[in-house]
């Protein structure tokens, strides 16, 4: 494509009207992705419109907050937030499911929060399926995921099969004897010509004989104590690649002779052979062998944990969720009840007390995403929480977040009440699994306030107390100074 340079503007113009050297008309240029940075720009499914910084040894920068705050004053921006996502109750599930396509993309792509039903973590499943049909994009990530982990796979399996194809033919190297005997030395023969004329084949070093017997069939007899095993053959795209390579010998393939390729699942036909291959007639196509593909419909929904769904409600009025069984928006105080109540199991609307674990772990919660982290559940590493920069998709999870109940006050030490007693055998075991994952483990006390008469959510949350302790093994070799 040429450039056409703008003399009044200075900058490069592309003409799009000129074919190319080769008379050919140039395919359409593909469209440009969203980078991430602008993708993921919102931190919140909020908007929010900050003043200016002012620079004391910068004059000018006093008129600019002063314009803008002019501005926002004499025409104020749209209440927050501006967009209410409708959210399901799901029993069944414990959790709230978001259906609606568009409020899907605005709560992943703005704070990540939930995970799509039928995908690890971001909702795609539809992209994934278009692409399976080729109708859509040809790169998805858990699709490069799957194609990986099976690189990864055959790579083993070839390691492993040259592996034993080693050692077989070490055991070959150490089997085989030398003719060095008497009887073996007498057995060779003297010359090329007694050689040719020899009815006895020579295996290694040992003489045996091929004549007919009168009965027809011929007697080959071989020495025992060496048996060559043959490396066996692979199926290409028509077996079962499940299986890695056995060394153990396979004289024939499904009737036919050992050595031969497979490919497509059909061998090909030996010299004896007189059958020669049917070729098929080129039917040209036509309307009814057209298979045209059905539009692909998105079955996927979001699904918010426990924890997310009333940061949602609670910290943001960003979702509103409905009652099944009555179909009413369900207020936040009745969510509330309804999240510590479900946080024991059984659920028990009696036993609900300061350290209910909903209120323990929905601290620590709002206490992240407050600091700008995003929080993802994190059992996958045996953790609590998993604290991620930015967002899953620009970097793995730096931090690994334990979370655990501490009862400082004295209310509680005057009852006796004690908290849960952990072992160095887990604390260990934990922190192994983080360094092995290249994660830093982080302890969260939850200092727990002693009862009260209040159940108004703002109240109670901030009574309770977080501290922070970073964890991490020590190495003698490692931490020397």
């Amino acid at each position: 494509m040429a450039v056409v340079k703008n003399h009044s503007l200075g900058a490069p113009e592309l003409d799009t009207h000129r074919q190319p050297r080769n008379g050919q008309p140039k395919a359409p240029a593909r469209p440009q992705k969203i980078p991430l940075h602008q993708l993921y720009a919102l931190p919140a499914p909020i908007r929010t419109f900050p003043l200016p910084s002012f620079y004391p040894n910068n004059p000018l920068s006093l008129f600019h907050v002063l314009w803008t705050w002019s501005n926002q004053l004499l025409s104020p921006p749209p209440a927050e937030p501006s967009v209410v996502h409708q959210g399901h109750w799901s029993p069944e599930t414990r959790s709230v499911h978001v259906h609606d396509p568009t409020s899907v993309r605005a709560l992943w792509e703005q704070g990540f929060f939930g995970k799509g039903s039928y995908s690890r973590s971001e909702p795609n499943w539809l992209k994934r399926e278009q692409t399976r049909q080729g109708q859509g994009e040809k790169r998805v990530s858990e699709l490069v995921t799957v194609q990986r982990r099976e690189e990864r796979k055959m790579m083993k399996w070839e390691r492993a099969r040259k592996e034993q194809e080693a050692i077989l033919r070490t055991r070959i190297a150490e089997a085989w004897i030398a003719p060095v005997g008497p009887k073996e030395l007498l057995a060779l023969p003297n010359s090329l010509e007694d050689l040719r004329l020899s009815s006895y084949g020579l295996t290694n070093g040992h003489v045996f004989s091929s004549t007919a017997e009168p009965n027809g069939h011929v007697n080959a007899t071989q020495d025992a104590r060496l048996v060559t095993p043959t490396t066996p053959d692979f199926v290409v795209n028509g077996g079962d690649l499940s299986d890695p390579p056995s060394p153990h010998p396979n004289p024939l393939l499904n009737g036919k002779v050992p050595g031969a390729a497979v490919i497509n699942g059909t061998p090909p036909l030996s010299q004896e052979s007189d059958e020669a291959p049917t070729e098929t007639p080129d039917v040209p196509p036509t309307l009814e062998n057209e298979a045209t593909s059905p539009e692909i419909v998105d079955r996927e929904h979001l699904q918010l944990t426990l924890e997310e769904t009333f940061y949602l409600v609670f910290g943001l009025g960003a979702l509103n969720v409905t009652n099944p069984s009555t179909g009413k928006v369900m207020a936040t105080e009745e969510l509330f009840h309804l999240f510590r109540q479900l946080s024991y199991a059984p659920s028990d609307t009696a036993a609900m007390q300061p350290d209910d674990p909903f209120l323990i772990q929905y601290a620590v919660y709002h206490h992240f995403r407050s600091l700008g982290w995003v929080p993802r559940p994190g059992i996958k590493f045996g953790v609590d929480w998993l604290l991620y920069i930015g967002g899953p998709v620009f970097a793995h999870a730096e931090f690994a977040v334990m979370v655990l109940p501490a009862y400082t006050d004295p209310y509680w030490k005057t009852r006796g009440h004690e908290p849960p007693q952990r072992s160095w055998h887990w604390l260990h075991s934990i922190n192994r699994v983080q360094a092995h994952a290249l994660k830093t483990m982080v302890i969260v006390y939850v200092d727990i306030p002693p009862p009260t008469e209040t159940s108004d959510p703002a109240s109670l949350l901030k009574r309770y107390k977080i501290r922070e302790f970073v964890m991490k093994r020590w190495l003698s070799n490692r931490s020397r100074e």
